[in-house]
């Protein structure tokens, strides 16, 4: 991907393909920020993917904070039960509902559909409960009440420290998911000022050809953040994935 990026539409084309890099990459970044506008589409991912993995970490993790420590309370497993089953809901089964809801907000051609209904994350909320259940001893919530601590500090001080490792993997695969969201911003999202970057891209495909060179060099620009949010995130990612399986 990334040699391609770099070579011309001409030598992209070629039997066998470049496996070297090129001299185009500056002609391929001029048409790629003239096609489109890369920078404007490239704040869009990062403030959409942003804003909604911070919703779900928070959700996700005080919903289930409130699941481990209420374990008796009325109707808990009713909702621990709904919750769980609605992850085996196909999302596809509920895009027209969903189109429909966001058409009644007014939400259409905003990023908001993006952002707020992805938030209320069934597998986040059953990740940080398995999670939060296996690192956070139930006798901790009660030495938290016996110090005057309230559900709130005791979420805030205790729990979420504890769950950082897990925070950062739910928080990564979050992340990914919305970054290469294709599906719903292609169905809400038409001005091109406000596309996500993988929809952005399409806009370099004509009738008759796609500019492959500049179609490369944006998909390989658009990694990016995902690469440095993985670098600094990956000691955390990694203990999250692992954790439990070793005592």
């Amino acid at each position: 991907m990334v040699i391609l990026s770099t070579n011309s539409r001409e030598d992209v084309y070629k039997f066998p393909p470049p496996i070297t890099f090129g001299d185009s990459l500056l002609d391929n970044f001029q048409r790629l920020v003239e096609g489109i506008p890369f920078f404007q589409n490239l704040w869009n991912s990062i403030f959409v993917s942003g804003f909604q993995t911070l919703l779900v970490l928070f959700i996700s993790s005080f919903a289930a904070y409130g699941f481990c420590k209420y374990t008796n309370a009325p109707g808990r497993k009713i909702l621990f039960g709904i919750m769980v089953g609605s992850i085996m809901i196909p999302p596809m089964a509920g895009l027209i509902p969903w189109f429909m809801i966001m058409k009644s907000f007014g939400w259409i051609d905003t990023h908001w559909p993006l952002i707020i209904p992805p938030a209320a994350n069934a597998f986040g909320v059953f990740w940080m409960y398995q999670y939060i259940r296996g690192a956070i001893p139930t006798d901790t919530y009660e030495a938290a009440k016996i110090d005057g601590a309230s559900d709130l500090r005791t979420y805030w001080s205790i729990v979420v420290p504890l769950i950082r490792p897990g925070l950062a993997a739910l928080g990564i695969l979050t992340f990914l998911n919305s970054w290469q969201n294709f599906q719903t911003p292609l169905l809400v999202l038409t001005d091109e000022s406000k596309l996500t970057l993988p929809i952005a891209l399409t806009n370099l495909r004509s009738l008759y050809s796609t500019d492959i060179p500049a179609v490369m060099l944006g998909t390989s620009l658009s990694i990016l953040p995902i690469l440095i949010a993985f670098i600094f995130m990956a000691k955390h990612f990694i203990a999250g994935l692992t954790n439990g399986s070793v005592k």
